[in-house]
């Protein structure tokens, strides 16, 4: 019997079938009931022309909702699984992998969707997991889904077995949002230069649209990017750098470092892994690399979906079907690639010589550096008035190896917003941050990376 492997990533739906590719497109499709003939197939050439008869949230919505879900979003969903696996399904077992955002509610509902277009649904996988054992990826991976409506983050631990340990997400943060933000930021580029929106428009604002994936993908490779748009007046040109569309996507980007920092216990080494598209995303690459200590590795969108093709649940003799979490060590189906981030500065590890507090920087000197309510040796004396700031916190220990920073007691101590449980070395440009809702304290090198390590002798 052959097998299909679905992957509901919904910015990047996969289909493959016998481990091997056969479709990957975002979940942007017709809605309209009126349209037969269209409804359930792809939108993404009129998406922004006529909005309102285009479903763009409907795997969103599910996973946010379940069984509540209303009745026009369970048509929209057989639809487009109809479409996407026409032609493939007949006398196959289905595998079918979902995103970290699902929870159980939602995967019933999917499965009696499924049903309802006898669809021969054999196992759901969970799609970090999997994607980590299909790479063979050692230790703890944190992993990053950027879905239309939505970004999560996943902690994967591989030991004997690649099992999720962890998840976090964000509605509202995803690919729908960081395009928003990409047009609104070249039409306001357009405004300045010629007073013409092209967004009041929307046929303009489909051509602008059309354009977007090749405009991010060559800001983010060569720093900048030419649009052009033709008018009844003319044709309008704009250029706008890396750094403008990086800044137009911060609050997004902001999500993601957040989700990680999250997961990821102060200071461990732990490997990132991305989809490849993500390193068109203009300056996300650059925010990556500010979490020091980690690989990041790109995986093809269809990863998850060849992998679940080659996987061999089956469903119970009752019909109930399993989720699996957890999967063994093996051979990768793809070589990882690993990203180069030797030319970004924050790669660089500088030890901080100061400590900048309240606008004053405190040389560190060599010994402990204590910081608290009641400290010893010149240390830093916080007031009695902060709360969850105990006598002695936490001190940062300056060696001739660099710098550490040693936590005293079990109220809070943060570092870069991931908690501090035990002895963590510090670089220069990390921010400290104790008690709640907290002081913070920002670690420096004056002088650069010649000053950054103690002195000898």
């Amino acid at each position: 019997m052959p097998t299909i492997g679905i992957h509901l990533n919904d910015a990047a739906l996969a289909v493959a079938a016998e481990g091997q590719p056969v479709s990957v497109a975002p979940s942007v499709i017709h809605s309209d009931h009126e349209r037969l003939e269209l409804f359930g197939s792809s939108a993404r050439a009129v998406v922004r022309q006529t909005p309102r008869s285009v479903s763009t949230d409907h795997w969103t919505t599910l996973s946010r909702l379940g069984r509540n879900i209303a009745p026009s979003i369970r048509k929209i969903i057989r639809a487009e699984l109809r479409n996407r696996l026409s032609g493939l399904t007949e006398s196959a077992s289905l595998q079918c992998v979902v995103p970290s955002v699902f929870g159980v509610e939602s995967l019933g509902t999917l499965l009696s969707l499924m049903r309802e277009e006898s669809l021969a649904i054999d196992g759901f996988h969970d799609a970090p997991a999997l994607m980590v054992a299909s790479l063979d990826l050692e230790g703890t991976t944190l992993v990053i889904e950027i879905g239309l409506g939505s970004l999560s983050a996943t902690c994967v631990d591989a030991n004997d077995e690649v099992r999720r340990k962890a998840s976090t997400f964000r509605y509202g943060a995803g690919v729908l949002s960081l395009e928003q933000c990409w047009l609104q930021r070249i039409a306001e580029a357009m405004v300045l230069q010629t007073r013409f929106d092209p967004l009041h428009d929307g046929s303009m604002e489909q051509r602008l649209y059309d354009q977007l994936d090749i405009t991010c993908a060559t800001a983010a490779k060569l720093g900048s990017a030419d649009i052009e748009l033709a008018t009844s007046q003319g044709t309008i040109k704009v250029s706008l750098s890396r750094d403008q569309l990086a800044e137009a996507a911060s609050a997004v980007y902001d999500q993601a470092i957040s989700a990680l920092h999250e997961l990821r216990p102060a200071g461990t080494h732990a490997n990132i892994l991305i989809d490849k598209r993500l390193l068109d995303f203009p300056g996300f690459i650059e925010r990556l690399s500010t979490m020091r200590g980690c690989r990041i590795f790109s995986h093809t969108a269809d990863l998850a979906a060849r992998a679940a093709a080659n996987q061999t649940l089956t469903a119970a003799p009752d019909g109930s079907v399993s989720i699996q979490r957890g999967y063994p060590r093996r051979p990768p189906i793809d070589n990882p690639y690993e990203i180069d981030l030797s030319n970004f500065p924050s790669a660089f590890d500088i030890a901080p010589t100061h400590a900048l507090f309240d606008g004053k920087a405190i040389a560190l000197p060599l010994g402990p550096f204590e910081i608290g309510r009641h400290v010893q040796n010149g240390g830093l004396r916080l007031s009695e008035g902060l709360a969850g700031i105990s006598r002695l916190h936490c001190s940062l220990l300056r060696e001739r190896s660099g710098v550490t920073l040693v936590p005293h007691t079990s109220q809070g101590t943060w570092l870069n917003d991931e908690r501090v449980r035990t002895r963590v070395k510090v670089r220069s440009g990390d921010r400290l941050r104790i008690g709640a809702p907290g002081v913070t304290i920002d670690l420096i090198a004056v002088g650069g990376a010649d000053h950054g390590a103690p002195p000898e002798g």
